[in-house]
Parts: structure tokens; C-alpha cells; sequence
């Protein structure tokens, strides 16, 4: 099995640190554009569709 260098491994976890902080931000804008309301009933919708 191949040896994952350090350097890829670290690149892989700010890709997915930065992921996390994208998702995170798009959940506070939605908040704060829509309400608490509105925000989950469009999380439930969301959930809905892919299920």
C-alpha cells in the first residue's frame, strides 16, 4: 500500500476544515436572511428531497 505524505494529508484536512466553515456560513446567512422558521422548514425540505 502507498505511504500518504504528510503534505497531502495536511492539505486534505484544511480542504475539509474549510468545507465545514463554507456549510457553516451558508447555514448562519440562511438564518439571518429567512428567520428560524423558514430556515428549518428549507432544512426539512432539503432532507425530504434527497430521501
Amino acid at each position: 500500500m502507498a505511504e500518504v505524505s504528510p503534505v497531502s494529508r495536511t492539505v486534505a484536512r484544511w480542504g475539509l476544515v474549510v468545507g465545514l466553515a463554507v456549510l457553516l456560513a451558508a447555514a448562519i446567512g440562511l438564518w439571518a436572511r429567512h428567520g428560524a422558521a423558514v430556515f428549518f422548514d428549507m432544512v426539512a425540505a432539503g432532507f425530504a428531497y434527497c430521501f
